[in-house]
């Protein structure tokens, strides 16, 4: 299995911010707001496939198909995201690679509020960090007050 991760810059700012710590120098997979795996051509559908390798003849099929997996499915929509306009799409859309809005609803209305900030207030902003705040669990509470302050910092810096 192969894992991909994007993380946009107000993502990282963000968890730079909650963390007390500076911008990372790299990126782990752990950090990506969008996160997703490529298998071998031909594992079954929803179950984590593993490259076989044993030789170097196997070796060599399997990083042949990991090119391949990369260029159909891993660069092509890794490359899209750094559009922010194509990030939010893929955000209304509900679909953050293994993370999906009917699973994530506050999760994803914070990721498009940070995706939104930068623009400045609006009501767009407002409807994600009024969700946000709104349907958050009562034990993550005081996480997502801090998170609201900021995000509306941030916009009214903007």
């Amino acid at each position: 299995m192969v894992n991909l991760a994007f993380a946009p810059e107000p993502w990282l700012r963000w968890e730079a911010a909650k963390l007390g710590a500076g911008l990372p120098k790299s990126v782990a997979e752990s950090l990506g707001l969008y996160r997703a795996r490529l298998h071998p051509e031909g594992a079954p559908e929803g179950a984590d496939g593993w490259w076989d390798v044993t030789r170097d003849e196997t070796a060599s099929v399997a990083v042949a198909d990991m090119v391949a997996q990369l260029d159909r499915a891993g660069w092509p929509v890794l490359e899209r995201m750094f559009s922010r306009d194509a990030m939010l799409s893929r955000l209304h859309g509900g679909d953050l690679g293994m993370m999906k809005r009917s699973n994530f609803g506050v999760f994803f209305a914070r990721a498009e509020a940070l995706m939104l900030m930068d623009a400045g207030p609006s009501d767009a902003l407002e409807s994600k960090l009024d969700y946000a705040l709104s349907n958050v669990m009562s034990s993550q509470r005081d996480h997502a007050e801090r998170f609201d302050a900021w995000v509306r910092a941030q916009a009214a810096k903007a």
